[in-house]
């Protein structure tokens, strides 16, 4: 089942790119199969089937196809089927190509969170930046060519740097293959460990991401399609805190108990720089990008704690907020098709004429202000306390952005739908009662009853953990 579900998005993704007047049909059905697969896979997982399979590819190269779910993988799974239903539910008004290069895009992030072999990881990670930068070239804005070479460079040179390490990981540490189970068999140590950790750790600062590598983010949201689809599934392809819990930390742990105050130290200060910086946007995506690069901030700040607390929480963040920020990005998507912008000024008052829509955002706001009850609580609670176990310090900055959140993301919120004068807006149609409703079901879920992910992730964050040292 587990290679159906990866490469089933693949074939309908390329069946709508040469059948463009069935893409939106085959887009449902294609992310529909792979939704209620997902659910079946995670189901099956939780009964203690991992779905593993491994087979070689290079035998000579120690290159092997081996895939399986665990914890992590699973619940991620889950956060990428769900956000890929709910975005192509939504963007039922994109171009049709759009439709195809998103369901590529799903088949390769579901490959990376399943591969269990270095190279393959890399394959599949190389793989899924081809469609994203197809949706922001061929369909973004008027500056869609700067935001594109400024994505392309930062990607690129990560990727560049982590191949490398990937080489020296295996050959420099005597592995027998880039198997996961090898690698962690035969670590990397002293000065060679260093550089190989430094290689993949700015690869995936790239892709989480983090001060200084995170300026790309706010153009490539700023540009890409108003609809939003685009921005959605560039947010599931934000892996960088999955990419360090699974490969560099576990590779590398005497070289990221070395950098870990720097660490803890960037990740806070990118949480409270980026709040910061989203209260000043006017442009809808721009505070999202900003408000998204904070909570990826506050989800590093658990991990590099390195304890058990930290690591889960970090892992239950990246799930939620690929689900809720998303979500606000379709949302972004509907308020463009109303008034044809995305700047908050022009609009205000629009829960007099439309308070469905006001309700559905502001269930998406107080997801991503972190309220109790819904899917942003728990991953920040758990991010924090064990941040606190590790710096106290760096956690009270943490602490400071998990507050700013509330001052950027309810501030937009107020600016759009309640300042006066009043301004005339449709109400929810169709397709938005359908996808608005099950981005709630699901963000209310995860926030009621967290323990359902949390005891699938707690085995894996605590074998980090131990390896770690437990961030003591």
């Amino acid at each position: 089942m587990i290679h159906v579900l990866i490469f089933l998005p693949l074939v309908f993704g390329l069946a709508a790119l040469v059948l463009p007047r069935q893409a939106r049909l085959l887009g449902l059905v294609g992310a529909g199969a792979a939704l209620v697969l997902g659910l079946v896979s995670f189901g099956a997982y939780l009964g203690g089937s991992s779905g593993a399979y491994q087979v070689p590819l290079l035998a000579e190269a120690g290159v092997h196809y081996a895939v399986a779910w665990d914890g992590v993988g699973a619940v991620l799974m889950l956060a990428v089927v769900v956000t890929t239903f709910l975005a192509l539910l939504a963007a039922h008004d994109v171009p049709p190509a759009m439709v195809g290069l998103a369901l590529l895009m799903e088949s390769g992030l579901l490959g990376i969170l399943a591969a269990r072999d270095l190279v393959l990881f890399y394959v599949f990670f190389e793989a899924t930046l081809i469609p994203s930068l197809l949706m922001l070239g061929l369909f973004g804005g008027g500056g869609r060519v700067r935001a594109l070479v400024k994505f392309a460079i930062f990607t690129l040179v990560g990727s560049l740097l982590m191949l490398a390490g990937i080489l020296a990981v295996r050959y420099l540490g005597g592995a027998p293959s880039f198997l996961l189970s090898d690698l962690v068999a035969h670590p990397l140590t002293g000065t060679a460990g260093m550089w190989a950790f430094a290689a993949f750790l700015i690869a995936f600062m790239v892709k989480t991401p983090l001060f200084p590598l995170h300026v790309w983010l706010p153009d490539f949201h700023a540009e890409n399609h108003p609809s939003g689809l685009a921005d959605a599934m560039g947010t599931l392809y934000k892996v960088g805190l999955f990419g360090l819990f699974r490969w560099a930390l576990p590779l590398f742990p005497e070289a990221f108990l070395a950098f870990q105050p720097w660490l803890l130290a960037l990740a806070a200060l990118t949480a409270l720089g980026a709040a910061w910086t989203a209260y000043a946007q006017t442009d809808w995506k721009r505070l999202l990008a900003y408000g998204a690069l904070s909570h990826m901030g506050v989800g590093a700040l658990g991990l590099f704690s390195g304890t058990p607390e930290g690591a889960l929480g970090a892992i239950f963040l990246l799930a939620a907020s690929a689900v809720y920020t998303g979500a606000l990005f379709l949302f972004a998507g509907s308020l463009h098709r109303r008034f044809g912008t995305l700047d908050l000024r022009p609009t205000s008052g629009l829960a007099k004429s439309a308070p469905a829509l006001a309700a559905l955002g502001l269930i998406l706001v107080l997801a991503m202000v972190g309220l109790p009850g819904l899917s942003g609580f728990p991953g920040e609670f758990m991010n924090l306390l064990g941040a606190w176990q590790a710096s106290p310090v760096w956690t009270f900055v943490g602490f400071l952005a998990v507050i700013a959140a509330a001052a950027y993301a309810l501030g937009a919120y107020q600016q759009i739908f309640h300042n006066a004068p009043d301004k005339p807006a449709d109400d929810l149609d169709a397709f938005e009662w359908q996808w608005g409703a099950l981005a709630t079901l699901a963000i209310v879920f995860m926030g009621v009853y967290p323990k359902l992910f949390t005891t699938a992730l707690q085995p894996a964050a605590e074998a980090l953990a131990a390896l770690l040292g437990g961030g003591r």
